[in-house]
């Protein structure tokens, strides 16, 4: 993640230079590349899949390599290995299956996950080469005009900071209520409850459906709030809170809006120390430590959740077995959705399901499009929702029980466009997670807006591939921005009128010269 400073030239220089290439990242990066050649070896692994296990790896290696610019698309690569390529290596390297996938299916899947990662790269790539072109002709512009272009103070009226701080806590307050409803009410009834019960409970209770609707807003609030560069005190302070909404969402089973809230927290907090040069947001020894403990915790708790829920390979075939083997085998169910994908194609009904955005939020209320929710046949037929589509197809009864398969940004890429369209969407995110790793000062909202696609950035391979757009157009995040800005115009509008009182009132009491003389 990365700043711009607006008329600092020597940050733009330096930011628009390339990076040089260090020569411990040279060696670390062959060091992991044989250590993988040599696990591979050992383990009479297949080709296939060990050059697609190298082509990850040397995509996470250039992603690590320039962590404060290419944060989320690390940490969007982590979340492909674990959600696609995850159940493959532990197959593929480790035996831990014994079953075989048909030889057509893991082709196809080959094929996809190399497109893919290939794409993502090259996006990444094409994205900053853009930036850097760009920031060298706002510098050639701004020499020539004699001077450096001047800097968009853009926080100071559309993002008042006290009145996005007040508006933050407020959401924070009422989603905490809002995500300990549901947590009480999976808890009690269980995890498949939430998308069968719990939705039709929630439309029919004007008090819980406004909680949700304030809820969506939260994280927006968050974002914009982190947007304003606010002291580290309220940074830390902001974070607290917010992981207690984490944790909370955590016990209604959904891993993907605990996952990602992190990663915002992590992204933003290398992107402040990248950037303070007096060290204030540096971490030390002590949170060094903290974080190399709260990795595996994390990764525990999320294979116990999944255990929890009572669905999934964990809760299922792979007890008793290797602990990470079988969190990777757990994690890794994604891959089986591109596979299946493949297979019964032509029995999932038509539709084109990269516009699945157009179904739900402002769109759908434009467009004339009835919004579906839960595990219904409307919605699996006629809701555009390839998760709840290919449920239908493959689960038929046992869908409508709240039981779900899943997708992928990748089987919907390929079913929509072929092979075409997952080399095309590769490279989309991979240019979409660069730009989201680009903060600038005095854009708050733009900002805000960068850092809160982050969750369904990081679900994608697990979700729809056009889920960051879905939630641009959430009605909650339009009155959330409309609100920020107008309170805030308002904030200084008002500032401004006592302004001006105040100095027509010290003209009224100070005599001018001539009354003075007299």
């Amino acid at each position: 993640m990365t700043t711009a400073a607006g008329p600092d030239r020597r940050v733009r220089r330096r930011a628009a230079r390339p990076a040089r290439r260090r020569p411990g990242n040279v060696l670390v990066g062959l060091v992991c590349n044989l250590a993988v050649l040599a696990l591979a070896l050992a383990t009479q692994a297949s080709v296939e899949w060990t050059l697609i296990l190298v082509l990850w790896l040397n995509a996470l290696l250039f992603a690590v390599a320039r962590m404060s610019s290419r944060t989320i698309l690390a940490a969007f690569l982590i979340s492909f290995f674990l959600l696609l390529l995850g159940r493959e290596i532990t197959v593929d390297f480790f035996r831990y299956e014994t079953s075989q996938a048909p030889p057509g299916q893991t082709t196809h899947l080959q094929l996809c996950l190399t497109l893919s990662l290939l794409g993502i790269v090259l996006g990444a790539i094409m994205m900053e080469t853009w930036r850097m072109w760009k920031q060298a002709a706002n510098e050639r512009q701004g020499a020539g005009d004699g001077g450096g272009r001047p800097e968009r103070h853009g926080g100071s009226v559309l993002a008042d900071p006290s009145i996005v701080r007040f508006l933050f806590w407020v959401t924070l307050i009422l989603s905490l209520i809002s995500v300990g409803l549901r947590a009480r009410y999976v808890l009690a009834n269980g995890y498949l409850s939430y998308y069968t019960e719990f939705s039709d409970l929630e439309d029919a209770s004007g008090s819980m459906y406004g909680l949700r609707r304030i809820e969506v807003m939260a994280p927006l609030m968050l974002t914009i709030h982190l947007g304003l560069f606010p002291p580290r005190r309220q940074v830390t302070v902001a974070f607290v809170g917010w992981s207690a909404y984490l944790s909370l969402s955590l016990l209604t089973g959904q891993r993907g809006t605990f996952v990602g809230g992190l990663v915002i927290m992590i992204a933003y907090w290398i992107v402040r120390a990248r950037q303070d040069p007096s060290g204030t947001w540096r971490i030390g020894r002590a949170g060094r430590m903290v974080g190399a403990i709260a990795v595996p915790l994390i990764a525990v708790a999320l294979t116990v959740v999944e255990s929890a829920r009572g669905v999934g390979a964990v809760a299922s075939d792979t007890e008793g077995r290797n602990p990470v083997l079988q969190l990777l085998y757990g994690q890794g169910v994604s891959s089986t959705v591109v596979r299946n994908a493949y297979t019964y194609a032509d029995f999932i009904p038509k539709d084109w399901y990269t516009g699945e955005f157009l179904h739900s939020g402002l769109p759908a209320r434009l467009l004339g499009y009835e919004v579906y929710h839960g595990n219904t046949v409307e919605h699996a037929l006629n809701g555009g929702s390839f998760t709840h589509a290919f449920a239908y197809t493959l689960l038929g009864p046992q869908y409508l029980t709240g039981r779900g398969t899943g997708s992928s940004f990748i089987a919907e890429l390929f079913y929509d466009y072929s092979y075409a369209g997952v080399l095309v969407g590769g490279i989309v995110y991979g240019a979409v997670c660069i730009w989201a790793c680009t903060l600038v000062k005095g854009q708050p909202l733009r900002n805000g807006l960068r850092l809160v696609i982050v969750p369904t950035l990081l679900w994608a391979p697990r979700g729809s591939a056009s889920g960051f757009l879905s939630t641009w157009l959430t009605p909650s995040v339009v009155v959330a921005l409309v609100s920020v800005t107008v309170l805030s115009l308002a904030a200084a509008l008002l500032r401004e009128a006592g302004i001006n009182q105040r100095g027509r009132r010290r003209r009224l009491a100070v005599p001018s010269a001539a009354e003075a003389y007299r």
